[in-house]
């Protein structure tokens, strides 16, 4: 006779979270789900449709966060167009607005255009200057253009 073998998971591997939340933006009249990873070292919020990213000294981390957020914006985005314009094609752009250096901002434009629909976001990076921590601030927007 065979004896079945049995395997248990390890407890750390279900105690192990990866998804820490999962933020709902209204942009146009689209929900978006952003899922935020677990990371002790930034912080994502989210006040009246406007994400903040924040944390420690360690700016890279916040960077990170940002490209993960603009990433599966870009894949909601591209979803999006899909569903609404299914022959027109998309054009993703980021533009840079304004670099302030005495208070190390810079302010950019990032969004993704299919037909006459935009839809993206505005932010602000503010770079830690010794006196503060970065902070990342995403302006999400949503824009019909006349044809």
């Amino acid at each position: 006779m065979i004896a079945l073998q049995t395997y248990e998971k390890p407890r750390w591997i279900e105690e192990r979270r990866i998804i820490s939340k999962t933020l709902e933006v209204p942009i146009g009249s689209t929900l978006f789900y952003f899922n935020i990873p677990e990371n002790p070292m930034v912080y994502v919020s989210e006040s009246n449709g406007i994400l903040y990213i924040n944390g420690s000294s360690y700016f890279e981390s916040e960077l990170y966060m940002f490209k993960d957020i603009r990433d599966e914006f870009v894949y909601q985005a591209l979803n999006l167009a899909e569903l609404l314009h299914k022959d027109d094609k998309s054009e993703i752009n980021d533009e840079l607005i304004e670099i302030n250096t005495q208070r190390h901002i810079e302010k950019r434009k990032f969004y993704v255009r299919f037909g006459n629909t935009e839809i993206g976001f505005y932010y602000n990076i503010y770079y830690p200057d010794g006196l503060r921590n970065g902070i990342i601030e995403i302006i999400p927007y949503y824009k019909q253009h006349n044809s």
